[in-house]
């Protein structure tokens, strides 16, 4: 797994309402320091064990948990404390984002190489890639190779992932795409025709992965 040496942070950050929201500065600076943090991946996914989070962010490993509490909360974070586990929630639809369908792939290969990591957090962080990379896609040029190569590529990837995680993985996709447009929609479906299935279909199915 790639780690950065750079980070790229949107400077509209400071001015988020889900940030100015959090009751103290500590959050704040502890939100900050999972982007700048040296494990941080070109996902927004990683491993950040909280004593090393607390060292980064200079706060005590109690006062860290109480800002971790506050983050997910606030859903700007989601957290596996069994793995330890952090996802930066939102990390492709601002700056970080892949921006064409080269970063595109090496996203998927990173993606591909994780392990025991709790399902509903893998299947979101696809779920987040899928929708932020078809909506950059609509701005490429369309005389090029881009978005054949786009679209290649998230169909092996999410059919893998549907494979591996099932209709728990299927809901978590329509559940980001509530939060797209209608255009978006229809790209990833014709990607992916297994999201044109019922959503009512399914409910309570979710499988675990196996690795």
């Amino acid at each position: 797994m790639t780690s950065r040496t750079y980070a790229q942070i949107d400077c509209s950050l400071k001015g988020s309402k889900k940030i100015r929201g959090l009751s103290s500065h500590a959050a704040r600076w502890a939100y900050v320091c999972a982007h700048l943090s040296d494990y941080c991946t070109y996902v927004g996914l990683f491993q950040y064990p909280l004593h090393v989070w607390a060292h980064d962010a200079q706060l005590d490993v109690s006062e860290l948990e109480d800002c971790v509490a506050e983050l997910v909360d606030a859903g700007l974070i989601e957290y596996d404390k069994q793995e330890s586990f952090v996802r930066i929630v939102g990390f492709f639809n601002k700056r970080s984002g892949p921006d064409n369908p080269n970063r595109v792939d090496g996203v998927i290969s990173d993606l591909s190489s994780f392990d025991d990591i709790e399902p509903a957090i893998y299947c979101r962080t696809v779920s987040e890639l899928a929708v932020a990379s078809v909506r950059r896609s609509l701005r490429w040029p369309t005389e090029g190779s881009g978005r054949t190569q786009l679209h290649a590529s998230l169909n092996q990837f999410l059919a893998e992932v549907y494979q591996d995680y099932g209709d728990l993985f299927l809901a978590l996709l329509n559940a980001e795409l509530n939060k797209a447009s209608a255009t978006v929609g229809t790209e990833i479906k014709a990607i992916f025709p297994p999201l044109l299935l019922s959503k009512d279909s399914l409910a309570g199915k979710g499988s675990r992965r196996v690795r």
